[in-house]
């Protein structure tokens, strides 16, 4: 997929039923835990550019450093640019504070990881937000998904989850 992601984000109403539907259609759970994320900017550069710089680790697996781009317009779901490396925790830390990028936000999620096939889902929990499922690929295996799992325009959750939690506007 080059330097973009295509993804959708749905509202869960019941995580067991759609646990079940992605064991049926032969998606794998490869992973489970809490993932940390931390939002850095230095004096407004990334906001204004309406560029994310996300610090992330999901358990204790190795940490990634993502550049998350504005989203594209007249597209069915989300596409945006996404550069994303794996990174050392620490050391990515006292990078970025050298280079005087400061914490703008931090949040903790509970995450399900699936494959399915070359697509990913993610079924993920979001204190005072409840149930969200992610279906990151291309878009045809986005629509295969998304109807197997009975999700449809209604279900669909269009801000981030930085958006949701901090009023975020990017």
């Amino acid at each position: 997929m080059g330097f973009f992601e295509i993804e959708q984000k749905y509202r869960l109403k019941d995580p067991a039923k759609a646990r079940a539907i992605l064991k049926k259609i032969g998606a794998k759970r490869i992973a489970s835990g809490v993932e940390t994320n931390e939002f850095y900017d230095r004096d407004g550069f990334f906001r204004k550019q309406k560029v994310a710089l996300r610090l992330r680790q999901f358990g204790r697996g190795p940490a990634k450093l993502t550049l998350k781009g504005p989203r594209a317009k007249k597209a069915r779901f989300t596409k945006r640019m996404e550069i994303e490396t794996p990174v050392d925790l620490a050391a990515t830390r006292a990078l970025l504070k050298f280079l005087e990028c400061r914490v703008l936000r931090r949040y903790a999620k509970r995450r399900e990881l699936y494959k399915c096939g070359q697509t990913v889902v993610t079924v993920d929990f979001l204190k005072k937000f409840g149930w969200f499922l992610e279906i990151e690929g291309e878009p045809r295996s986005i629509g295969k998904i998304e109807k197997e799992l009975g999700l449809g325009d209604g279900d669909r959750e269009e801000r981030s989850y930085l958006q949701m939690l901090f009023q975020w506007k990017h």
